[in-house]
C-alpha cells in the first residue's frame, strides 16, 4: 500500500494535473471513436436502405518534385469525416510547363476548390460551371500566358463522377484491367483521330514534336470540362489514381499494375508507384502527383 503522505505536495500536484490530462485526453478519444462511429452508422444506413454494399475509401498520395525548378503541381483531397454527407473529392492540377506562373495558377485553382467544397455530386452541370468560372478567373488574370491542369473525381454512396482538362490522368484499375477513363485534351489525341479516320499510320502522332500542346486547359476562356454523363458504380477492390502526366509520362499505364494493386493498401501502392517513378532516374522527369484511392469493405 503505498502513503501518499510521504510524497512532497510538488509531486501530489504533478500527479493531480497528470490525471485531469488524462482525463481530458481519453473524453476525446472517445468523442473521436463516437463520432467516427455515428457517421459510419448513417452512411451505412443510406447504403443498406439502397440494399447495396458499404464500402469505404482508403485514400494515400504523393506529391513529389522532380526535375523543375519549381513544384508546379497541387492536389487536394476534401476532409474525410465529410464522406458521409458530402462524398470524397480528389483532384490533382498541374501547372502548365514552359509558361510563367505554373505554380500559382495550380495552386490557385486548388484553393478555389477548397473554397467550393461541398459541391452537388447530381448535378454534374453545375459543377461545370464552376470549373469553368474559375479557369474564367485565371483568363482574366494571365490572358493565356499560364495555364494548367485538372483531373478531380467526386465519390459519393459507391458512385463515381469525374471532371477533367488538360492532359492529366483518371485511371480506373478493376479485375486486373486499367483503363484512362478522361481522354487527354492535347494534339496527340486529336492528330491521332484524325489519322484514324484517315487510314493513316497514327505513329507520326506521337512523334510531332507539337503534338503535347494543350488543346483546353483551366486558364482558356470558356474552357471544356469532360465529365461523366452519368455516375459510375464502383465496386469492392477498385482502384482509382488521380495523377498529373509527370507520372505515365515515365511508368506507362500498361505497367501501373505492377505498382499498384487491390490486394495493397491505398498508402503501400502510392509508395511503390512514387518509387518505380523514382527508380527510372529519368533526367527530364516532370514533377509527379498521385492520389491512390482503394474502394473496400468497411470492418463495421
Amino acid at each position: 500500500m503505498i502513503d501518499f503522505t510521504l510524497l512532497s505536495g510538488r509531486i501530489i500536484e504533478l500527479m493531480r494535473v497528470g490525471g485531469i490530462l488524462f482525463v481530458i485526453a481519453l473524453a476525446a478519444f472517445v468523442y473521436i471513436i463516437l463520432a467516427i462511429g455515428i457517421n459510419v452508422f448513417r452512411y451505412k444506413k443510406r447504403i443498406s436502405d439502397k440494399n447495396d454494399d458499404y464500402l469505404i475509401c482508403d485514400v494515400a498520395y504523393f506529391i513529389e518534385k522532380g526535375k523543375r525548378e519549381e513544384q508546379e503541381d497541387s492536389l487536394y483531397i476534401s476532409p474525410m469525416t465529410e464522406i458521409p454527407e458530402n462524398g470524397l473529392i480528389a483532384a490533382v492540377s498541374d501547372g502548365m510547363g514552359g509558361l510563367a506562373n505554373g505554380e500559382e495558377v495550380s495552386r490557385y485553382v486548388i484553393s478555389r476548390l477548397k473554397s467550393v467544397y461541398p459541391v452537388s455530386f447530381d448535378d454534374t452541370d453545375a459543377v461545370a460551371g464552376i470549373l469553368r468560372k474559375i479557369s474564367d478567373e485565371i483568363y482574366d488574370k494571365y490572358k493565356l500566358s499560364s495555364g494548367a491542369t485538372l483531373v478531380m473525381i467526386h465519390i459519393k454512396d459507391n458512385f463515381l463522377n469525374f471532371y477533367s482538362t488538360g492532359d492529366s490522368n483518371i485511371i480506373l484499375m478493376r479485375g486486373g484491367k486499367t483503363t484512362l477513363l478522361n481522354p487527354r485534351q492535347n494534339y496527340v489525341s486529336y492528330l491521332v483521330k484524325k489519322m484514324a479516320e484517315g487510314g493513316i499510320s497514327t505513329h507520326d502522332a506521337y512523334t510531332n514534336n507539337r503534338a503535347r500542346a494543350l488543346t483546353d486547359f483551366m486558364g482558356n476562356r470558356e474552357c471544356r470540362i469532360i465529365r461523366t454523363s452519368g455516375p459510375m458504380r464502383l465496386w469492392e477492390d477498385d482502384v482509382i489514381l488521380v495523377t498529373s502526366d509527370g507520372v505515365t509520362d515515365t511508368v506507362n499505364m500498361g505497367r501501373i499494375s505492377k505498382y499498384v494493386s487491390p490486394g495493397l493498401s491505398a498508402r503501400t501502392s502510392a509508395e511503390r508507384l512514387k518509387y518505380a517513378v523514382r527508380a527510372k532516374k529519368n533526367n527530364r522527369q516532370d514533377n509527379y502527383t498521385g492520389i491512390i484511392v482503394k474502394m473496400e469493405r468497411s470492418f463495421l
